[in-house]
């Protein structure tokens, strides 16, 4: 399985990695490899060896917590002292370290604490900067993905036009059609 990444920030598609939270929620963060998988995919290290159980279970908190987070940003709601918490005590760590190895080629490198830590300052650049008033959640149903809106309206209702929005607009379509049926 590959992971998807269409929210427009890092720390976006991280949250986004329990998927369809208000109905039958899916984590995608099953087991140790999981989290190793995405962290390779997502482009923030090259390669994550030996992830516990522990650090998953520590990676899921992180997770929920920026989600939570960014969901109150998005609904203009107050947020959770504990989760700021949180992703203040996980940028305490260093975080990844990236390497020139050529022009056009960088090595990222680091362990967990490492990833959470860059997934924390990832969160906290979105979060404490002005970008947090572009948050959105994806008005499809039943997706809880958040995304940041960068179009040039601010319109934009839904977290990947290809999927979200395709199923949406077929959806009406079919509602149009079946309205307008002759009985």
């Amino acid at each position: 399985m590959s992971f998807t990444f269409v929210s427009d920030h890092l720390a976006l598609d991280f949250a986004a990695t329990m998927a369809w939270r208000t109905t039958r929620r899916k984590e995608l963060l099953a087991q140790p490899e999981d989290f190793a998988r995405w962290t390779e995919e997502a482009g923030v290290v090259d390669e994550l060896e030996a992830v516990s159980q522990a650090e998953l279970a520590e990676a899921r908190a992180l997770r929920e917590s920026i989600y939570r987070l960014a969901l109150a940003a998005a609904e203009r709601q107050p947020s959770v002292p504990e989760d700021v918490a949180r992703i203040r005590q996980a940028t305490t760590h260093p975080p990844v370290s990236l390497t020139l190895q050529a022009v056009g080629r960088v090595e990222r490198r680091g362990g967990v604490q490492q990833v959470l830590a860059t997934l924390a300052a990832s969160a906290s650049d979105l979060l404490g900067g002005p970008d947090h008033r572009l948050i959105r959640l994806c008005a499809g149903e039943p997706c809880t993905r958040l995304f940041v809106d960068r179009s040039q309206a601010g319109t934009r209702r839904w977290c990947s036009k290809r999927s979200c929005g395709s199923r949406m607009n077929a959806a009406a379509y079919r509602r149009r059609t079946r309205d307008e049926a002759p009985t």
